[in-house]
Formats: C-alpha cells, structure tokens, sequence
C-alpha cells in the first residue's frame, strides 16, 4: 500500500461524509452548525480513517477486538452515568471516555495477540 493511498483514501472519505452536514447548514432550516463542529468531526472520521487504513495494513485482530469491546464499554459507562445523572452535562465525559477505553482495550488486545494465545509451544 502505497503511502499516498494511506493519506488520500481518508480524506476523500472523510470529505464526502462531511459534505452531509454542509448541506444540511445549506438546506435544513435549524440545522445550525458552525465551524469547530466540522473541524471536530472532520478530525474524527479522518482519525478513524487512517486507523482503518493502518489496521488493514498491519492485520492486528487482537488491537481491533480490543478496541471495539473497549468502545462498547465506553458506550455502557455513558449510558450508566447519563441515567445516573439526567441533567449533567456529559459531553467532556463522553470523548475521554470513549477515547481512553478505547486506546486502553486496544493496547491490552495487542499485549494478549503478541504475547498470549498465538505463541507456539516447543
């Protein structure tokens, strides 16, 4: 894979996706966005675009079930802690710990694959 093709796959993707809230600003009244939301989901769909791309190219089972089960966790604490706490302000909250859980569930998936279950016995 080339480098170039690392980089420009997701901002193609990423640019055709953020072209549905941009019209939206155009063409839904109350639809009301400004700027630092693009610039925020911008950077996250490019993020996760290259994280794809990087998980295509090294094939890391391990990182990427770790990862997914971290989110699913990050998902049952908001949820928890939103039902717990109806009127707080949780958007803070939310991106560490989806991001945390995340980073922390993918390293743990990449320490069981490289030193668990896939060595060979002699």
């Amino acid at each position: 894979m080339k480098s170039s093709t690392l980089i420009f796959r997701p901002m193609m993707i990423t640019a055709v996706i953020l072209l549905i809230p941009f019209l939206g600003n155009i063409f839904v009244e109350g639809w009301n966005w400004n700027w630092t939301a693009f610039v925020f989901l911008g950077l996250i769909l490019f993020s996760a675009s290259i994280a794809y791309e990087l998980a295509g190219k090294y094939t890391r089972t391990g990182i990427i079930i770790g990862f997914v089960i971290g989110e699913i966790i990050a998902g049952c604490v908001i949820a928890t802690l939103s039902y717990l706490n109806p009127n707080e302000d949780l958007a803070g909250i939310v991106i560490f710990t989806f991001l945390l859980s995340g980073l922390f569930f993918a390293f743990a998936g990449f320490l069981i694959q490289k030193y668990g279950w896939n060595k060979k016995k002699s």
